[in-house]
């Protein structure tokens, strides 16, 4: 009975905890995804985690970057609050690099307006519009 509860026991805490990512978008360059997990909504602004993992290392060495921002849905527009670089993919490991704190939630400057055909539109929308 013992080796069955430890085996258990063993079993269960030989995973690793995963976010649950959602990809929005993928290229030759990069795959875009969302941790749906960290949604958090306040009126109509959405703070959420972001990834990019990349195909190849880029110029600084880092094969994924975790984006965290805040995104105004009645406006669509959002900016980017902190980062986080990885030299591994999907934002594992401990070699990082974490720049915290980039802007004021509450300042009313560095707001990102995607263009309708870009990228950054297609996020918007995935995130605003259910």
């Amino acid at each position: 009975m013992k080796v069955a509860i430890y085996s258990i026991f063993f079993f269960l805490i030989s995973f690793q905890c995963y976010s649950k990512w959602e990809k929005i978008h993928e290229d030759k360059i990069f795959t875009e995804y969302l941790e749906v997990d960290t949604v958090n909504k306040v009126n109509d602004i959405i703070f959420i985690w972001s990834l990019i993992d990349y195909k190849e290392p880029q110029k600084n060495g880092n094969l994924s970057t975790k984006y965290y921002s805040m995104y105004d849905c009645i406006e669509m527009k959002y900016k980017v609050l902190s980062i986080i670089e990885y030299k591994t993919n999907m934002g594992r490991g401990r070699n990082f690099r974490y720049t915290k704190n980039i802007i004021n939630e509450s300042s009313d400057t560095n707001w990102i307006y995607p263009s309708i055909d870009s990228i950054d539109h297609i996020k918007i929308n995935s995130i605003c519009i259910p």
